[in-house]
């Protein structure tokens, strides 16, 4: 009888364990969220330093957070949801702010094209099969070049921009393989 009392109290310290780690996950996942629509916000204001600030502070939550715990379906989605708008749709808004004419074909196209490769990267990421080759560029560094792009280059030329934002999102996109080279 001791010893499942013995066992049960250590699957409710194990239990309390899962649940608090999620807690801390979900909790900075919306951190992020919030830092990133912080940072929509202040584009559209005009504010692009105080932007890219807010966009480095979800960084900086990025790296410091852990990884949401598998099988918890509510975490890994909260935290795709922050990544795609941190990450995906935040760099978007502040090339398009900041590009040579905003209003251009190519900078929407290729905004669209952007954020579509971060939502099908992340999608890939959440599903329950495992892939074989999964080396992608993760969505936060894809995210991280195009706005320290938009914020430094981005204003000088619309061809330069166009074809940058097309290789990210192919590097976001499509799986690198690595070769085995014997000699």
């Amino acid at each position: 009888m001791l010893s499942i009392f013995y066992h049960r109290q250590n699957l409710i310290k194990i239990c309390r364990g899962l649940v608090e780690e999620m807690r801390i996950s979900v909790t900075l996942s919306l951190v992020i969220l919030f830092a990133g629509i912080c940072s929509i916000l202040l584009v559209f204001q005009g504010h692009r330093e105080w932007s890219f600030f807010s966009f480095g502070l979800g960084v900086v939550l990025h790296a410091l957070r852990p990884k949401p715990i598998k099988g918890e379906a509510f975490s890994q989605s909260i935290h795709s949801l922050s990544q795609l708008v941190t990450f995906g749709t935040v760099p978007g808004i502040m090339l398009n702010n900041t590009a040579l004419s905003p209003n251009s074909f190519f900078v929407w196209v290729c905004i669209g094209i952007f954020v579509s490769a971060c939502a099908i990267q992340l999608t890939h990421k959440n599903m329950r099969f495992p892939s074989k080759v999964n080396k992608r560029m993760s969505v936060a560094a894809g995210g991280s070049l195009l706005a320290m792009y938009a914020l430094f280059v981005a204003k000088y030329s619309i061809i330069l921009t166009t074809l940058f934002v097309l290789l990210l999102s192919l590097l976001i996109v499509f799986p690198i393989r690595e070769r085995n080279y014997r000699m």
